[in-house]
């Protein structure tokens, strides 16, 4: 079985970015689609990491242009889109390079705020997601167990997580930080989401004296965050509109339903800040132009924090060094468990054939004489061993590196296997 990863990235594709990023609700059909991928035989373990910035899916299987091409189908089908729409902004990578990119976005340096802390968390709340619906199994776990330890000795040995940059704290700072206008005390801020930002957010804002509301579309979600913080406000995501007049700032982190403000919403609010950390966007455009109302996204939030960025950057060479280091382990079983059933079949099917064979000439000749036997024994194995040899020299050569899928693929086409 081979790594291989299908990604989208805002970084790649830019605003466009929108269409393919993912509510919990796709999250979950999604993983539904893999689930039934797997029970098809098509791919053996799968993976989903959705982030405001990326839609990445990992995979585990035997096979790899069609296997790309089945994953590519139920991610358009759940997203309501044409394969033609999907294929050609999707990032491809197999075994070793998918490692290393695994790798840098749990250290941090694949972020728009490089460093961030938080998807050391949605890596983990990832895997947890694919354990429940029951969608990865041993290889892909241990791959993300061993991306979570790096990410924190990156963490630990490096300056990249230094200061308290990051997307949340920057978004509550911005939250009761307006030179604009002025702010009662303390300053009223509403967040929508109780995920992993969303809780996070409202953590930092309380410690920084803020009166907070946080809403949330589950009734469970909600009883669980009323015992987990003290002096919160806890309200159902179906009283944001009816909340919007008693709050200076809202802070919209996601929902586990599709919601979205728009400027009729608005209309008549006076002095309202709306924070938009979402992709897709919870929070129409139009809004912008509401009298009254400022509106702020991601990228307001990382233009906020890119000032503060200095001392971080530096230290993203001493991280790549800390992957590369990583990869000797990593990579080697990677390409290993790539490689190593190919090799297997080549030799087993080579074997086979020798010795069929052998038997067939022995019969024919009526050859009894066992020094003879013994020495066209030696004879064919000598044979196959050196037709092999040089196949199998270029596929280990070529293993691990750039375009190393496609000549598997072309290796089993040429020895049938």
């Amino acid at each position: 079985m081979s790594l291989i990863l299908l990604s989208v990235n805002e970084s790649d594709i830019g605003s466009d970015f929108d269409r393919f990023a993912l509510t919990r609700l796709l999250e979950d059909s999604l993983r539904v689609a893999l689930r039934g991928l797997i029970e098809r035989g098509v791919v053996d373990e799968a993976l989903l990491l959705s982030t405001c910035a990326r839609t990445e899916i990992y995979i585990m299987a035997g096979q790899f242009h069609s296997t790309i091409d089945e994953v590519a189908a139920v991610f358009a089908e759940v997203l309501q889109l044409s394969t033609s729409e999907v294929q050609p902004v999707t990032r491809v990578l197999y075994g070793k390079a998918a490692i290393r990119h695994l790798l840098r976005v749990a250290g941090g340096i694949e972020s728009a705020v490089v460093g961030e802390s938080e998807i050391l968390a949605q890596i983990k709340q990832a895997l947890s997601a694919a354990r429940e619906s029951k969608i990865v199994r041993a290889s892909l776990g241990r791959y993300f167990e061993r991306a979570l330890e790096v990410g924190k000795r990156i963490r630990n040995e490096t300056l990249i997580g230094s200061g308290h940059v990051s997307v949340t704290s920057a978004a509550a700072l911005l939250a009761i930080l307006d030179e604009d206008a002025p702010r009662q005390s303390p300053p009223r801020v509403g967040v929508v989401g109780s995920g992993a930002i969303g809780s996070e957010v409202a953590r930092v804002l309380v410690d920084k004296g803020a009166t907070v509301t946080i809403m949330s579309s589950s009734d469970e979600r909600r009883s669980l965050l009323e015992r987990e913080f003290v002096g919160v406000r806890v309200a159902s995501t179906s009283d944001l509109v009816a909340q919007l007049g008693s709050l200076d700032t809202l802070v919209m982190a996601g929902s586990s339903e599709p919601l979205v403000l728009d400027a009729a919403m608005l209309d008549g609010l006076s002095g309202l800040r709306i924070i938009d950390l979402c992709r897709p966007r919870t929070v129409d455009r139009v809004a912008a132009q509401v009298a009254g109302v400022t509106l702020l996204d991601l990228d307001d939030v990382n233009r906020f924090v890119s000032a503060q960025l200095a001392e971080r950057m530096e230290a993203v060479d001493s991280v790549e060094l800390i992957i590369e280091s990583e990869l000797e382990d990593f990579g080697e079983l990677v390409w290993l468990g790539d490689m190593g059933p190919v090799l297997r079949s080549l030799y087993e099917e080579a074997e086979r054939v020798r010795s069929e064979e052998l038997v067939r000439t022995l019969r024919r000749l009526g050859e009894n004489d066992q020094k003879v036997v013994e020495e066209l024994e030696l004879l064919t194995h000598r044979i196959v061993s050196k037709l092999l040899h040089q196949p199998a020299a270029s596929l280990r050569q070529r293993a691990g590196t750039d375009g190393f899928a496609e000549f598997l693929e072309d290796f089993k086409m040429i020895f049938q296997l």
